[in-house]
């Protein structure tokens, strides 16, 4: 596997640059002859010439290849490949994947790139969907405005500081996103002996779900929450819970759902909250295979529940 990775090494000392790009093993073989060149040949000129009388102390000093000025040494390998992004869930909403995209189309710092390969990396990494090339534009133009990255002309892009910063912060899991409980081991025991103490008063949950009141489910420029679910005909709990879901998720896009969400929507839907909304929440994963989670803190959705909205979900007809 070492031998696919890509490496970059980059070595700059005075006037002298050397650079190559390739296969890891083929670049340090070559960087360790480079560097025997430094060492036996150039070194000595450089520290003679350091030597002599006009020269400040700081000058005089004798170099070692590791002393050098000016050193700049990449290694591409350092970056973890798109697909394990995707394992990872590194990036925690859809603009921050969209300027890993951009900071992996420009080289990681080093070239322009369009949004053709902004696209060509959501396929490469299996998240091309409807609903991401419609919200493309938007989102590059999100990133634009916080002056992540710069138009050079009418197709093309490079990514700035800034961005090339912000990136590697996603990269190395420190996003300023809110972080959600997925990836804890103690949250998803906390919640499942929460339901197992609830069984003998079901009434008792609905007493526990808080109203949100900072959840906007009529945004200004997007279809509102009402409108979406009557574009379907809903006949149960479960396929409420679905349509809410992927609205939230896929509509508002929002980084992390929880049943307080899923409360304050059927209370702005003017629908009666079901006394086992926990349970059923559970059912519309299990039972169905609509959702998917460890803990109904982080509420996501399965390929099944995007494909139930998508082809199985009655549509209303358009009267």
């Amino acid at each position: 596997m070492s031998e696919n990775k890509n490496l970059k090494l980059r070595f700059k000392l005075k006037e002298l640059e050397f650079e190559i790009e390739g296969n890891e093993r083929t670049v340090k073989a070559e960087f360790e002859n480079f560097k025997d060149f430094v060492t036996n040949d150039i070194l000595p000129q450089i520290n003679k010439v350091s030597s002599a009388p006009e020269t400040s102390e700081l000058e005089s000093r004798p170099l070692a290849l590791d002393q050098a000025p000016d050193i700049d040494l990449e290694d591409t390998s350092d970056f973890p490949i798109l697909k394990e992004l995707v394992y990872k869930d590194l990036p925690k909403n859809e603009k921050e994947w969209v300027l890993v995209y951009c900071f992996y189309a420009s080289a990681f710092g080093s070239k322009s790139f369009t949004r053709d390969d902004i696209s060509t990396l959501y396929e490469s990494s299996n998240r091309k969907s409807d609903e991401t090339v419609k919200r493309l534009s938007r989102n590059v133009r999100s990133i634009l405005n916080k002056d992540y990255i710069k138009m050079i002309n009418d197709e093309e892009y490079i990514i700035k500081p800034e961005g090339i910063k912000q990136a590697k912060l996603i990269l190395e899991g420190k996003s300023n996103a809110r972080a959600s409980y997925k990836n804890t081991s103690k949250k998803p025991k906390g919640v499942k002996e929460a339901k197992s103490l609830s069984k003998p008063k079901p009434s008792s949950k609905k007493q526990d779900f808080k109203l949100d009141r900072n959840l906007n489910l009529r945004p200004e420029g997007e279809q509102s929450l009402k409108e979406f679910s009557e574009s379907f005909e809903i006949n149960s709990a479960p396929e409420r819970i679905l349509v809410i879901v992927y609205y939230l998720k896929e509509i508002l896009q929002m980084d992390n759902v929880n049943t307080n969400h899923i409360y304050t929507a059927f209370d702005k839907l003017n629908v009666r909250v079901p006394k086992s909304l926990y349970q059923l929440i559970s059912d519309t994963k299990n039972k169905n295979g609509w959702l998917e989670f460890d803990s109904m803190d982080d509420i996501a959705m399965s390929i099944q529940g995007r494909n139930a909205i998508k082809y199985d979900l009655p549509k209303t007809r358009i009267k």
